[in-house]
């Protein structure tokens, strides 16, 4: 996992690790790792700056990281089938994650 952040630090030079508290949907809270910053996002023929959290669990790579879009103070959440109202990210590589058969950006293992 260490090897995956800091590829992935490097990929996305934005993205800053912040040690913070996740609040699970029962309510439970746990302080866990979080990637937070901007990724950029091709939507048609432009790219946007998304402002994204990315959490990994304790039980990170075996589980994927939970990833949310966190808007900025004059920018709205568009609930699509990929981001929930909440902001939650779904897409497929989330859903189907295998963490062994997961590239990273440096060439080993991750999904980030």
């Amino acid at each position: 996992t260490q090897k995956e952040v800091v590829a992935t630090l490097k990929h996305f030079e934005d993205l800053k690790p912040v040690v913070d508290t996740y609040v699970f949907n029962d309510g439970s809270q746990t302080e866990l790792l979080c990637l937070c910053g901007t990724i950029p996002v091709k939507i048609k023929a432009n790219t946007y700056n998304i402002p994204v959290c990315i959490w990994l669990t304790e039980f990170h790579p075996e589980i994927p990281p939970l990833v949310y879009v966190r808007p900025t103070g004059n920018m709205v959440i568009n609930e699509s089938k990929h981001v929930d109202m909440n902001g939650r990210v779904y897409m497929p590589y989330l859903h189907e994650w295998t963490h062994v058969s997961t590239k990273c950006y440096s060439g080993t293992n991750s999904h980030m």
